[in-house]
């Protein structure tokens, strides 16, 4: 699998490694999916689910193109996890906020300029070369794929509307006005008040227990 392609796709979690299946073929679709297997569970379980897009990713890479590779990987992942996650239940939607908070604060310990990265879903390789940062988001892809294993094959469940979303976060969650206007432009803040917003913004267990499960899927599917 070419490095350039592995590399370009850092930020969902196609990161090269020195081990690749004994049995697979370099630049395979089973090399592929082996490295998937290991490094985003999420993708893994797309691309088993969409065999044929997945091989015609594989083939792009081999072509030498990994640029449109990587894009058609990342449109591929954003087309069948969003409808999953409109449909997820509450537990395993709000387990992934759970999830997303822990990485902020890995972030915002070793690697505050992460945190935008992460929101983003543009996280680097630097960033997830500290040990505590790449567990966290492992564990992260993890319930992403809880998520969408259990929402793919289930219809999906109405949106929490724009103004709910508003009173949840500004009442149950404490995030202001100003700290809003910070997130939607984060260019001049601090990234270690950056990484506190955001923190603010994903912690799902603060909210009103009926409305968790709804704020859940309302930001899987809105930072994307």
């Amino acid at each position: 699998m070419h490095e350039k392609f592995l590399s370009l796709c850092a930020g969902i979690g196609l990161l090269a490694s020195g081990a690749t299946a004994q049995d697979a073929a370099p630049g395979s679709i089973e090399e592929l999916m082996h490295e998937l297997a290991r490094t985003n569970p999420l993708m893994h379980a797309i691309f088993a689910d969409h065999i044929d897009e997945a091989k015609e990713v594989s083939a792009t890479v081999q072509a030498g193109h990994e640029e449109v590779a990587s894009k058609a990987a990342y449109d591929m992942m954003r087309k069948y996890s969003q409808a999953a996650f409109l449909a997820a239940s509450d537990g395993p939607a709000i387990e992934v906020l759970k999830k997303a908070g822990d990485v902020i604060d890995a972030l915002g310990d070793h690697y505050p300029r992460g945190c935008i990265e992460f929101v983003h879903n543009d996280i680097s390789s630097e960033a997830l070369s500290i040990a505590s940062v790449n567990e966290a988001y492992r564990q992260y892809q993890e319930a992403q794929r809880v998520a969408y294993e259990d929402g793919k094959s289930r219809a999906p469940i109405p949106r929490m509307e724009i103004g709910d979303m508003f009173e949840v976060v500004t009442e149950d969650l404490g995030v202001t006005r100003a700290e809003i206007h910070t997130l939607l432009n984060p260019e001049n803040v601090r990234a270690i008040e950056l990484c506190a917003i955001i923190r603010k913004d994903l912690n799902v267990s603060a909210v009103r227990e009926p409305l968790r499960g709804q704020y859940a899927r309302a930001n899987l599917t809105s930072k994307k």
